[in-house]
Parts: structure tokens; sequence; C-alpha cells
């Protein structure tokens, strides 16, 4: 197919033609970049149910998750499970009778690798005991991260790698007393730090903050207390209203925000005003068998238009508890007019959270082009709050961009998106984004109790 793209063939076929011989070619490109790579969704799964096999395993002492998965990146390349044991060569037969295995790709007396039936590679270590500390931090990584390990052991005339911390046999220097070493927190203590949880371990400032004791206290799934953006059957949800509630409520929320589709979003059954409106009076109706312990909240995932307009007037928005506003459509724009298409509709007064910043969709849409720091600055600028998308395939605002939002007072929304009851689970990934963020439960609005997170959304508009 790339071939006949490029030599012109498929350009000349009945209903085809020059551009969708280019579409072609730009998915053919975006499916070998991200060849090999799987996401955080996908990941939890497989690496629970390798877990899982070794659940009451006799010669399993300690056990845990490692790499990219543990750091929870968006996206992964393989899986890596760690075994502490006194008997490797049992744990690793077991680890070979997993039933997920499609072949076997190398075997030893402490390691195996292999290939599950999902396409995905998983490497098993086994270590003893007294080695688990370092072989869980250095296989958890980052390498950076691991790079600054070293040097802050090489200071102190050691040596660390995935076995041990001791003496630098090169070193000329007298080296410290090491002190005894059984977990990660001990090893980190060691090099003068404190712990860096696995989130944090990218080379991105945390070897600093922690020596100066201002790592962030993370923000924990348990510490919300709502959630916004999600969807029902009125839109292109497949769940009502009322299941929408009870799920919520069986999770232990306090709030549920509805935002269904505007009328612009026509493939997803979006809303017109009448519909919109219907749906409110539904809402506040129910509310009122809820009691002070539950509500949901009155909103809409409004389109932001080419423009920069919104799809309904103020005077409709001005009914809502709150808006959400996302682009869906006219993602070729150049970056400069998604920029001011953006910051143009976040300077509406009645838009409470702007959704999915960059429109990315992980391994299979790239974000459009937009200058998220321009976005940012904008968003404390207006008071507008940021969504952090937590359906998987979004994790959008990237995490790479939380510590600059956060240091400019931009508030964080973890959103699930939710288009069925099912999808409310997805407020775990958002977490896991958020702590890669270096998020804390005070930048995240959500957290915030019923009484105060209604106060918070007639912020904005003046209210």
């Amino acid at each position: 197919m790339e071939a006949a793209a490029k030599d012109g063939r498929i350009s000349e076929l009945p209903g085809f033609g020059a551009k969708t011989a280019t579409n072609l070619l730009q998915a053919i490109e975006r499916r070998r970049k991200h060849s090999g790579r799987f996401l955080l969704s996908d990941a939890k799964v497989w690496s629970d149910e390798l877990l899982e096999h070794f659940l009451g395993h006799p010669d399993v002492s300690q056990i845990s998750s490692g790499g990219s998965f543990r750091r929870g990146r968006e996206t992964i390349g393989d899986l890596d499970i760690l075994i502490a044991t006194k008997q490797p060569k049992n744990v690793i037969e077991h680890f070979l009778a997993h039933p997920a295995i499609d072949r076997v790709l190398a075997q030893g007396p402490t390691k195996a690798s292999v290939l599950l039936n999902h396409g995905v590679q998983a490497d098993l270590r086994v270590v003893a005991n007294l080695e688990f500390p370092f072989a869980l931090c250095y296989f958890t990584g980052s390498k950076e991260h691991n790079v600054a390990l070293r040097g802050r052991a090489l200071q102190n005339g050691w040596t660390l790698n995935e076995y041990r911390l001791g003496p630098e046999p090169a070193t000329k220097r007298v080296p410290k007393p090491i002190p005894e070493i059984w977990t990660e927190a001990d090893l980190y203590r060691a090099l003068g730090l404190a712990y860096i949880p696995p989130e944090l371990r990218e080379n991105f400032g945390e070897i600093e903050a922690a020596e100066k004791g201002e790592l962030p206290r993370l923000i924990e799934l348990q510490n919300l207390r709502g959630t916004f953006h999600n969807h029902t059957n009125e839109s292109d949800g497949n769940n009502t209203l009322q299941e929408m509630a009870d799920a919520a409520q069986e999770l232990g929320l306090e709030y549920l925000g509805i935002a269904d589709h505007s009328k612009s979003s026509f493939q997803a059954h979006g809303l017109d005003e009448k519909r919109l409106l219907g749906q409110v009076e539904r809402i506040r109706e129910l509310n009122k068998g809820f009691g002070d312990e539950f509500q949901i909240f009155c909103g809409v995932e409004c389109d932001i238009l080419k423009d920069g307009q919104l799809d309904f007037p103020d005077e409709v928005l001005a009914q809502l508890d709150y808006v959400v506003a996302s682009v869906h459509a006219s993602f070729t724009l150049s970056e400069k007019e998604m920029t001011q298409r953006i910051i143009h509709a976040m300077q509406n007064r009645y838009v409470t959270i702007l959704g999915h910043p960059s429109g990315r969709l992980l391994l299979s849409r790239e974000p459009y082009l937009v200058d998220l720091t321009e976005i940012v600055k904008a968003a404390a600028e207006t008071g507008t709050i940021i969504e952090l998308n937590a359906n998987p395939r979004r994790l959008d605002l990237d995490w790479r961009f939380w510590k600059v939002a956060k240091e400019l007072g931009v508030r964080c929304a973890i959103n699930p998106d939710a288009h069925s009851i099912y999808g409310l689970q997805d407020l775990w990934f958002g977490i896991q984004a958020a702590r890669k963020g270096w998020l804390t439960r005070e930048d995240v609005v959500n957290c915030l109790p019923l009484n105060e997170a209604r106060k918070m959304l007639q912020q904005k508009k003046g209210g």
C-alpha cells in the first residue's frame, strides 16, 4: 500500500485522489512510529495478571512491577517484573507456565524474557532479598534518573548498581560508611535524598527537590471527591443519567458532572438548546432525591468552533453549572490559528474547563498544532481550569506541562471523559498522570468537597 501510494497508483483509483494517498502515507508512518508501544491501560491489565500469577507462591518474598509502567508513563514498550526469592529456579519455572505466554525469548538462572500473546515482551528478574531495593530502583528507571543517583553515590566514594551499594574500588577518597539498606527509601536516604515516588523519576528536577526536602505530597486516588466531563446516552454515552449517578455513588464520589456533547458534534448526537435545557431540568429533578451527600452538576461539552466562538450563546451557557470547552473539528489550522482559537474560547466567562487541550489520541492521532505554553498562560490569566483527561487514550494535558501550569496557578480537573459507567474507572489513569505532573490534592479542583466545588464552579463567571 505504501509503494502504491508513493508511485501514484492509489491516487488514480476511482473515488481516490492525491489527498487520500497522502493521508494513507501519514497513517502508515504513524503506525511505524508507534510500533511496539502499548497504552498504559493495557499494560495495567497485563502487569496485574502477571503479578496475580505469583499470588501466594511460597518462594516469592517480594514482588513488584518495574520500568516505565511503574513510573506511570502514558505508553510502555515492555513489562518488567522483579521478584526476591531464595529459589530462583522455581520462580522462573512458574513464570514460564503463565498461560498468556506466546513464546519464550530467553531463559537463564536469574531472568527470563517472554512474548505474551498480546504482543508485548515481559521480562522477569529474580534477585536475593538483600538485592531487591537496588534492583527495584534500577529497573524502575528512568535511565537519566539512575545516572543521577550513581553520580551522587560516587560523591560519597560508593558505587551503585542493580545489586548493591558498595565502596568504589577506583576512588582515591575514603568512602563514607554505608548504612543498612532494606528498602528503596533507605537507598534514597543513604544518598541524602527524600524518597522519590516512581512517577517522578524522569530527571525532571526531582533530585534537586528531594535534596532540599521540597518534593510535593502527590495526589492519591482517594483524594478525589467527584469529577466532571462525563457523557450519557443523550449524546454518545452508553448509560442513562440515573445509571451514571448510581455508578458514581458506588465509587464513593460526592458529585458527578454531566457534560454531553453540543450540537456541532453531530457525529456524537450532540444536544441542541432544547435537548440540553431539558436535560438540565431532569438533573435538577434527580438532585431533589439525593439530599446533601450527592449532586449531579449540569454541564455541557461545548464545541469550540473554528473561529473560537462557542456552540451555544451565553444566555444558554449561563443556565448551566459549568462548561467544558473542547475542540472536536478543524484540526488542520496552523499553530497560531489553533492557539488563538482556543484562547478566544477561554476568554468567555462561562467556559469553566478547557477539555483535552491537545486533541491527541495516543498511538493513533497526533496532537493538533497548538502552543500549549501559551494555552497554559491564557488559562492562568482567564481563571480557566485545564482538564487532565483521564481516558488512557488521551491523558491530555500531557504530564510534562503540569509543573509549569501549577507554578502559574492553573488549576486541574481530572476527568475520565466517561462514556459508560465503566469509564469512571479511568480516574485511576488520570491520577497516575497527575502524579507524574507533580500535582497535589490542592492543585486539583475535584478534590474539593461538594459545598466548595459548588462555589468553585461559579468563580470565573462571578457568581
